[in-house]
């Protein structure tokens, strides 16, 4: 079995919490710095790559998933770094697009992320939402 995995970051800070972020507290007009992994895309791409698991996702598949969802497939995962850079609140956009063992995997993943550095306003840590892409190519 063999695969690629590709990790990059999409940003999605918000300026201003709006309803679908009910869930937030804090309402943020301008950041001074937005959420980062520790690492960069570097650290980001280490990290995949150290703790995702595809075997699950690859046996899953049979001709029909393939013709569903494709050799390649990029879950986009919008979650929010709250303002001690735990990653919390954690949705899938694109989940009619993946398979779902590759749905749960990314879940999984995401969940084991350490903090990250968090966005900042006056040298404060702030909550903030995020996307970040997570693109495997089973072969």
């Amino acid at each position: 079995m063999k695969f690629v995995l590709f990790a990059g970051f999409f940003l999605l800070a918000f300026s201003s919490l709006s309803a679908q972020q009910a869930r937030d507290t804090a309402s943020v007009s301008l950041i001074d710095t937005y959420p980062q992994f520790k690492g960069g895309l570097q650290g980001w791409n280490r990290f995949v790559q150290q703790e995702m698991n595809l075997r699950k996702v690859v046996n899953a598949m049979d001709s029909a998933a393939y013709v569903d969802y494709g050799f390649r497939q990029t879950a986009l995962l919008e979650f929010t770094v709250c303002e001690d850079g735990t990653v919390c609140e954690i949705d899938i956009v694109n989940k009619d697009k993946i398979s779902p063992e590759f749905a749960e995997e990314a879940i999984r993943i995401m969940k084991r992320s350490p903090k990250w550095t968090p966005a900042s306003k006056n040298g404060k840590g702030i909550k903030t939402r995020f996307k970040q892409s997570i693109v495997a190519v089973l072969d």
